[in-house]
């Protein structure tokens, strides 16, 4: 009897120790996947920057632009911008700038995009010679920049803050204007914490492309040859940059069905060729949508008194359409606002 008490006081103790190793294992298996959850919610924080949490000012995202890479940590609170599209693209991203290169420009240029730049915004200078002294003053977080104005001043604008700088007019082979637009835009869209907010935009703009070309189409105006220009009076002289297929103006108007009558056996980087009057005589049967800024007179007093363009098909038939003075260079907003206009004219 005795033995048998013994040998269950045995088996009992076994049963605990074996328990207990059990639950040892259990409890690490578990740590080893908590480890592994935490590594995975640290990951998507860091590719998510605008989740509203506090980590949200310790995660990193690296950015590419013209010149390299550059880090940014956190999301970027007062961000300055030395060109006209880069604030249209953060104006579109529900983000006012802090401060602006030109903001008497920007406010002529665009005028009719909404919403508007707040009065708070900060002039910094000329876009060609911004002011590094007010940039610093204003102690910004994020500085964006174009190439071909800033490339010179870059290391200057780094040592204030992280600097991207993006080129809007790829070489030959490179990408279109278009898609380097939407390629910025998201990237300034990840920079400032923004990238779902980036995507819903453009695709709400893809669809607004379909359902216009849609409208067009039943107008039976699908394939129409349009010539897009901005257009200047110079001395006297009325002058015209008239967008080749490789502007961004051209794509757009081509993502609605039309077709554009200018074409230039030269790749044009800028995306226009540069003329006079003459320029125009080589594509008389297509309409013209042009923009002007809003003090030249070229289309209501210069051209209506000149011969050679009285004498042109699209002049005599008045398929000349304003497009109210739109920037041709700008981003998803100025995109949408250019087919809006073409709609109302052509449509």
């Amino acid at each position: 009897m005795k033995q048998m008490k013994w040998v269950g006081l045995v088996l009992a103790a076994m049963m605990v120790f074996l328990a207990a190793c059990g639950g040892a294992s259990n409890s690490n298996n578990n740590a080893s996947g908590n480890n592994k959850l935490g590594t995975e919610t640290s990951t998507n924080t860091n590719s998510n920057a605008n989740t509203g949490t506090a980590t949200d000012e310790t995660a990193e995202r690296t950015i590419k632009h013209a010149l390299g890479e550059t880090k940014i940590t956190g999301t970027p609170k007062k961000v300055v911008v030395l060109e006209w599209t880069y604030a249209e693209d953060l104006i579109a991203l529900g983000v006012q700038p802090t401060g602006v290169a030109d903001v008497k420009g920007y406010g002529e240029w665009y005028g009719a995009i909404d919403p508007k730049l707040d009065a708070a915004v900060v002039d910094v200078g000329t876009r060609q010679e911004p002011s590094i002294e007010t940039i610093t003053s204003l102690d910004p977080d994020l500085i964006i920049g174009v190439s071909f104005r800033h490339e010179a001043i870059y290391d200057q604008l780094s040592a204030i803050a992280p600097t991207l700088i993006f080129n809007p007019y790829p070489e030959e082979g490179g990408l279109d204007q278009y898609s380097e637009m939407e390629q910025t835009f998201s990237a300034i869209a990840d920079a400032v914490g923004k990238k779902a907010e980036g995507e819903k935009v453009l695709a709400d703009l893809h669809t607004f492309y379909d359902d216009s070309k849609a409208k067009l189409a039943s107008a039976g105006k699908e394939g129409q040859e349009v010539l897009f220009t901005q257009a200047w009076t110079n001395e006297g002289v009325g002058m015209f940059r008239l967008f080749t297929d490789n502007s961004m103006a051209m794509a757009i108007l081509d993502k609605v069905g039309l077709k554009n009558a200018h074409k230039d056996s030269t790749f044009q980087q800028y995306g226009y060729s540069e003329t006079d009057i003459e320029g125009l005589t080589k594509t008389p049967d297509a309409s013209v949508l042009y923009t002007t800024s809003a003090t030249d007179t070229i289309f209501s007093e210069l051209l209506p008194n000149n011969e050679v363009y009285k004498n042109l098909n699209f002049a005599k038939e008045n398929r000349v359409y304003d497009m109210k003075g739109i920037w041709p260079f700008g981003g998803p907003l100025s995109a949408k606002l250019l087919v809006e206009r073409t709609i109302e004219a052509l449509g």
